[in-house]
Order: structure tokens, then C-alpha cells, then sequence
């Protein structure tokens, strides 16, 4: 079904019983039960005995004056239209923004177009690479210090190793500066952190999101999110790598980070669960500024 040229009530597109009302822009939630349509009328007049179709003509401004327009005096303002009664009532005037195409996708209450799942890995690809870039610069030399031993004894196996003989990981693994790898991990959740906080704070969009054309806003209010939920939100992704530093559990934290990236491809609301912690939502197109 085409979408129509102007506001006004209109059959369903998904029920053919009753009349949705169209802002002008995308399909509201206010329905009507469907009424006769008087035929072969102009200018909206109505015979006695019969409705008016919602939507068709204009409303009488004057009881007792069906169809007949006001004359408004040059700077005079003209009076609001007078609902026929029983006729459904105009809905209310969106205060939010609408976007146009959002009809029929999975969306914000106002109508802002969910982002989908490939956006999301790939916004994600984007900013994991340049946040390795930046942690390893900052981190290298613990990275270097953590390593050096694991990488001098891993030569020396190699050069005194007999024909067949296996490498002894045990050993290699005890070789690793284990204080050292830490710090180096911890740099990198302290870059991850700072990373969202700069970016989404100031347009809810990190380079990788906007390379992707997508941004995080909160589900009932558009704009860029401010610091605090911000930080509800990165909480739940800092705690699980701080798990999966810590021997033994640290797999409790590597499956539940799977999870977290996992949970937009079936969740209604298309949300991580970091998402459902900050009351976010990853959106198509931007965020106005605040």
C-alpha cells in the first residue's frame, strides 16, 4: 500500500476493519473503528442521517454549520477546527521527531530506526582495531617486559631441541611476567573506557559507529547520552575483562562477553546486554546535539 501525500485518516494498512491516522510523515498508534463514507459529496458536506468520514473534508468550526468554511478577517487568527460529534478525536502532535522510512522496522518509541546486527559487528571491528592500536603504543612496554622471557626461552627450546622432541609449554608459560601482562591488559580496558566516554558523551557515536552510520542514544529520548549513563553502560563490558583476569574464572568472563556481543541478534529491542543495564539503544543515523 502507497503511503499517502498528507495527514489525515486512512484505511489500516493493517487492518481492514478500522482507520489509522497518517501524521504526514510515518502511521500513528490512534485507530478508529471504520463509519460510512458518504459518496458523491464535495467540500466535505454531510447529508443528515450519514457520518462523516474521518479525514475527508473539513470538520464544521460552528455547531449546527457542517461544511461551511469561516471567513478570517486579514490579521485575524482563525479559531481551531470543532470535532463532529461522536467523530474520533485528533490525536496529539508528536513531540518527538519523526524519521522518515522507520515505518515497519524495528524502532524507538519515537520512531528512530534500530540499528541491525551486522552494524553493530562492524562498528565494533572498527573501534576494537583502532583501541589495540592505541593500548599497544601506551602498553608496549609492559607488553615487551611481559613477553621478553617467553620469547628468549621459546629461541633457546628451539636451538637445543632433538629430532621429535616437543617444546616444554609448561615452562614457557611460567616464562611470561605475569605483573607485567596485567598492567598491559589493564591499560587496555582504561583506553576502552576513556574511548566510549570521550566519544559517545559528545555525539553518541564512536568513530566505528559513525563509519557505520549508527549512534547510541537512551530508548525514550534522543540526543547524545550523558557521562553517567555512559559509564552503566561500559560497566558491564569493564567488570567482565576484570574476570577474565583473574585465574580460574577468568572463562566466566570470556563466555559472558560472548554473550553480551551476542544478545542484539535475537533480543526485541536489539540491545546488548550492556544496553539493558544504561537504558540504551544503538540507533541508525545520528543524535542531535544538546
Amino acid at each position: 500500500m502507497s503511503m499517502p501525500s498528507h495527514a489525515g485518516w486512512f484505511d489500516d494498512p493493517a487492518d481492514s476493519t478500522q482507520l489509522r491516522y497518517f501524521d504526514g510523515v510515518i502511521w500513528t498508534s490512534h485507530t478508529a473503528p471504520r463509519v460510512t463514507r458518504s459518496s458523491g459529496l464535495e467540500g466535505g458536506q454531510v447529508q443528515p442521517g450519514q457520518q462523516q468520514y474521518p479525514g475527508q473534508g473539513h470538520p464544521p468550526q460552528y455547531p449546527g454549520q457542517p461544511g461551511q468554511p469561516r471567513q478570517v478577517q486579514p490579521g485575524q487568527q482563525q479559531a481551531p477546527y470543532q470535532q463532529l460529534p461522536g467523530a474520533p478525536q485528533q490525536p496529539p502532535q508528536w513531540s518527538a521527531p519523526a524519521y522518515p522510512g522507520s515505518w515497519g522496522r524495528p524502532a524507538t518509541p519515537d520512531g528512530q530506526p534500530l540499528a541491525s546486527y551486522g552494524q553493530r559487528v562492524g562498528a565494533f571491528l572498527i573501534d576494537w582495531l583502532i583501541q589495540a592500536v592505541i593500548g599497544g603504543v601506551l602498553g608496549s612496554y609492559f607488553a615487551f617486559k611481559a613477553l621478553s622471557s617467553y620469547v628468549d626461552q621459546l629461541s633457546s627450546m628451539m636451538n637445543q631441541a632433538q629430532p621429535g622432541q616437543q617444546p616444554d609449554f609448561a615452562a614457557l608459560a611460567a616464562s611470561i611476567d605475569r605483573g607485567a601482562l596485567t598492567i598491559f591488559s589493564l591499560i587496555g580496558i582504561a583506553v576502552f573506557a576513556a574511548y566510549q566516554l570521550f566519544f559517545l558523551t559528545r555525539s553518541g557515536r564512536t568513530p566505528g559507529k559513525a563509519a557505520v552510520g549508527i549512534s547510541v542514544r537512551l530508548r525514550e529520548r534522543p540526543g547524545p547520552p550523558p557521562a553517567g549513563v555512559v559509564a552503566r553502560r561500559i560497566a558491564l563490558p569493564v567488570g567482565l575483562f576484570l574476570v577474565e583476569l583473574v585465574t580460574l574464572v577468568g572463562v566466566l568472563g570470556l563466555i559472558g562477553r560472548a554473550l553480551d556481543l551476542l544478545w542484539p541478534s535475537w533480543d526485541p529491542n536489539r540491545q546488548a546486554l550492556h544496553d539493558k543495564v544504561a537504558g540504551t539503544v544503538v540507533v541508525v543515523g545520528e543524535q542531535p546535539r544538546r
